[in-house]
């Protein structure tokens, strides 16, 4: 029934026809979230080092429980955090790439499977070196979406430790 009014209405005042990634259709897509979850990658990275290096000199050497509790947590929201970049840049791979942007991009591929790599070796490790080639391959991934998507971007320090640069669009 609802399907007959619908299309009772869209023969008097068509509606207009939409894509989008999922079945909704929202139409939403945006490499910011996998840029902030990459940052927190690197920051969760960088104060594990510094948390490591603070609580060996406060005890000692000794791990206690404290540690151990901040150190799992950490751990836990760096996992987390590389695992969001690694869905959100799938899905921007395989919704909203199609086969006119595979041919103007043809490097697509190859940067998507590095960042995805880059996302499990920042999950296996703690390398700052890692973190920091996550960030520079996600922000070649963002340049080449937001020219697809013709939006004026810049390159900017990003406002939360570890102060890297990172690709956002011009708002």
């Amino acid at each position: 029934m609802i399907h007959a009014i619908l299309e009772t209405m869209d023969s008097f005042a068509p509606f207009k026809t939409v894509k989008a990634h999922c079945d909704v259709p929202c139409g939403v897509y945006d490499p910011t979230t996998a840029v902030i979850a990459a940052m927190t990658v690197a920051r969760m990275t960088d104060t594990i080092l510094e948390l490591e290096e603070h609580e060996i000199k406060d005890h000692q050497g000794t791990r206690d429980l404290h540690y151990q509790n901040k150190i799992t947590r950490m751990i836990n929201e760096k996992e987390r955090s590389a695992e969001i970049v690694k869905e959100e840049v799938r899905i921007i791979w395989g919704d909203f790439f199609k086969e006119p942007q595979f041919k103007q991009f043809p490097q697509i591929h190859s940067l998507v499977h590095e960042v995805l790599l880059l996302a499990s070796k920042c999950k296996q490790n703690i390398d700052q070196d890692a973190t920091r080639d996550l960030v520079t391959k996600l922000n070649d991934f963002s340049e080449i979406f937001w020219k697809i998507k013709n939006i004026k971007f810049k390159n900017v320090t990003y406002h939360c430790k570890p102060n890297l640069e990172v690709i956002l669009p011009e708002l």
